[in-house]
């Protein structure tokens, strides 16, 4: 398997990347304090969290996100792992027709809040992306998106029903390199959970995964560089705890470690300076007939 740094190619006769993205992902699952994407978000109170998150610091990559696909008014959708409905409800609001999928019960009461707020309508679907049938849907999508929603274990099979349900495009936003925080999460892992925590597959994989069932896709890069500040550093533990599910006992270790980890500013706040890169990978299902590594329609 490969480290951090390695590098990946799709060509044939290369690693099945597909594998490579299971057993790093089986390997994050077996981690002592592990918590999968929605057993994080089947807990209200991170979910609260995300939503402020969201409104305070995510918004305008947002609008990014929207500005760059281009969608048009009155097309049909599918936003895998919806969350609050971040992009779902713009684009119902500009008068997209969306379905979302999303199993976290707290994350569509958030996203079901956030639509009558805004007056419009989303279809939701409460099954994991992994479950969901291709024939549950009346007919083919003009978008499917999954925006930092790759949360499943078989990665290839999740593709191939995306691609399916398509009838235009697809877009899938994931981390290039490491989000920032990241960092300070492995570096606390040890200290709270008494193991390491492994890294992640990046969207580099994804793209090879792509590679090799035939799928030509584009794979765009952008630079993000933030600032996350916290009063004190109560605030700050606050949103590591949940974030790292800290166990009963840990809040001194995790005190401690934060307190070196984070930069203090002269005014008393704890700042954690965030950079990395992230992809935006798309593809036109009308242009790319899916296959496997030989060559042959699926």
């Amino acid at each position: 398997m490969p480290n951090d740094h390695d590098q990946m190619t799709g060509l044939p006769g290369g690693p099945d990347w597909n594998t490579i993205w299971m057993a790093m992902k089986e390997r994050q699952r077996a981690t002592p304090g592990y918590l999968s994407g929605t057993e994080f978000f089947g807990r209200a109170e991170n979910v609260e969290r995300y939503r402020k998150l969201a409104a305070a610091r995510y918004d305008g990559y947002a609008e990014r996100q929207l500005a760059s696909m281009a969608i048009p008014d009155g097309a049909t959708i599918l936003d895998i792992g919806a969350g609050p409905g971040t992009l779902a409800v713009p684009l119902a609001r500009q008068g997209c027709r969306v379905t979302a999928v999303e199993p976290s019960a707290p994350m569509r009461r958030a996203l079901r809040e956030y639509a009558v707020r805004e007056g419009v309508t989303v279809a939701i679907i409460e099954d994991p992306w992994e479950t969901v049938k291709p024939t549950a849907f009346s007919g083919p999508f003009d978008v499917v998106i999954a925006s930092y929603s790759l949360m499943m274990v078989d990665l290839r099979a999740a593709l191939a029903k995306m691609h399916e349900v398509c009838s235009g495009r697809v877009h899938l936003f994931w981390p290039l390199t490491p989000p920032g925080g990241r960092e300070v999460e492995r570096a606390l892992w040890p200290a709270v959970h008494g193991a390491d925590y492994p890294p992640e597959p990046m969207a580099d994989c994804v793209w090879n995964v792509l590679f090799q069932m035939g799928i030509m896709a584009t794979l765009e890069a952008e630079y993000t560089q933030a600032e996350h500040r916290f009063r004190d550093l109560d605030e700050a533990m606050a949103e590591f705890r949940d974030r790292l599910n800290c166990p009963d006992g840990a809040e001194t270790v995790l005190r401690s470690t934060l307190g070196r980890l984070l930069i203090r500013s002269a005014d008393g706040e704890y700042r954690l300076d965030r950079s990395s890169w992230n992809a935006a990978i798309h593809w036109d299902v009308r242009h790319q007939p899916a296959t496997d590594e030989q060559g042959a329609a699926p």
